[in-house]
């Protein structure tokens, strides 16, 4: 500290963490909201619609039935008009501290289906550490994920979440 009180210490910026293994790909952020906020914002339809996907594109929720057996639908839509829909279907909700849902592509595509948990832990009055564990069948789809970019779009997610949820 300064003489007059004040931290010399400058607060250093969240950052995506991640950890590979065999079947399964996990991430972890600090996200700057309290963690029932960040719950909400990753179970209402038009939160999930400020925040989901990497940089530069844009998400259309279709579908969101946030229930055990509910089933939801989302297509990123990329900066060039591309679309990547995605659907699932929610296994557990544990308000505010829990969401397992399965993924999978909602198109032609041949199917790439991972079963997502995330996990929502309180740090502190404003802060939730976000962590995303996906399982994949098998260590080629694990493989095949990971070349598609799940990792850096995972953490532009994360960074977009965190920016939204700063607005509030």
């Amino acid at each position: 500290m300064t003489s007059d009180g004040s931290s010399t210490l400058a607060v250093a910026p969240a950052r995506t963490t991640h950890r590979i293994e065999e079947r399964s790909i996990t991430l972890q952020r600090i996200i700057h909201a309290p963690r029932e906020l960040a719950f909400l914002a990753w179970t209402d339809p038009v939160h999930v619609a400020r925040w989901w996907g990497p940089h530069g594109f844009r998400s259309v929720v279709r579908e969101m039935d946030v229930r055990v057996g509910g089933q939801f639908r989302i297509c990123m839509v990329g900066p060039d008009g591309a679309e990547y829909p995605i659907k699932g279907v929610y296994r557990q909700i544990l308000e505010p501290d829990r969401l397992v849902y399965t993924d999978d592509w909602d198109d032609e595509r041949p199917p790439q289906p991972s079963e997502v948990t995330v996990d929502f832990a309180e740090q502190g009055p404003e802060e939730t550490l976000l962590t995303v564990a996906i399982v994949f069948p098998d260590r080629e789809e694990r493989e095949l994920a990971q070349e598609m970019g799940t990792v850096p779009g995972w953490s532009d997610s994360f960074e977009r979440l965190d920016a939204y949820l700063a607005e509030r």
